[in-house]
């Protein structure tokens, strides 16, 4: 059970990962002050997509395993339905959350998670998820793109560091892709400088029309712990 818990949390992690758009500030580095208005657009996106009642996320990334593929469907406020599939071994991991029940599957069937690792899930999907963000980071403009097939406006995230930072540059840079029409995200993903066609991490939004989040059936009992001599 250990292993299983520590999988789902690991799980939990990476999709809170996709949704946080701004990089810790460095100890010490004072916070921006509220006057940037490509900011403010992406702001604006992100907020209007933690207003609708559902959507959908799917995240292509490099784990320690290779690169992995994650769906997450969301039906706010405290729905989750989030699968991992390993491209190279084609292993899926799932795990359902529905109000105070949460439910895990690695391969061995269904089984219900202890209640700590069912809050600990309930806490990030509210503060990544649910609960506005109140810094998203520095963003600016970058024109009118093509993403997904749509017309988009395009942001990339400042990484400002500290000025007296002895830490060496990161030369990988975010981009946010908001849809020009409808005003909601369609996507963000981490690029390095000459490789932009192909994503570090990639996520993509979209909103299908009839997304359900079921408890799962045929639940298993989980085995006993053993006891440790």
């Amino acid at each position: 059970m250990r292993s299983l818990t520590l999988g789902v949390l690991a799980l939990a992690f990476a999709s809170a990962s996709a949704l946080a758009q701004s990089p810790p500030a460095a100890p010490g580095q004072p916070e921006k002050e509220n006057a940037n208005p490509c900011r403010d657009e992406v702001a604006a996106a992100l907020s209007k997509l933690r207003k609708s009642s559902w959507f959908r996320m799917t995240t292509t990334m490099i784990t320690e395993k290779g690169p992995s593929k994650m769906v997450v469907d969301y039906v706010l406020p405290d729905k989750m339905h989030q699968t991992v599939t390993e491209t190279l071994t084609n292993k899926s991991s799932e795990v359902i959350l529905i109000g105070e029940k949460a439910w895990a599957n690695q391969g061995q069937g269904w089984m219900e998670l202890p209640s700590n690792i069912m809050n600990t899930l309930r806490s990030q999907m509210y503060d990544n998820v649910v609960q506005e963000q109140t810094d998203v980071g520095n963003y600016a403009c970058q024109g009118k793109v093509q993403a997904e097939g749509r017309d988009a406006l395009s942001y990339k995230l400042e990484d400002e560091p500290a000025k007296d930072s002895t830490a060496p540059k990161n030369e990988t840079y975010r981009m946010f892709y908001v849809d020009a029409v409808t005003g909601l995200p369609v996507g963000n993903a981490l690029l390095a400088p000459g490789r932009e066609k192909t994503p570090l991490f990639k996520a993509t939004y979209s909103f299908p029309i009839d997304m359900q989040i079921l408890p799962p059936k045929d639940v298993i009992t989980p085995p006993a712990e053993q006891p440790k001599n």
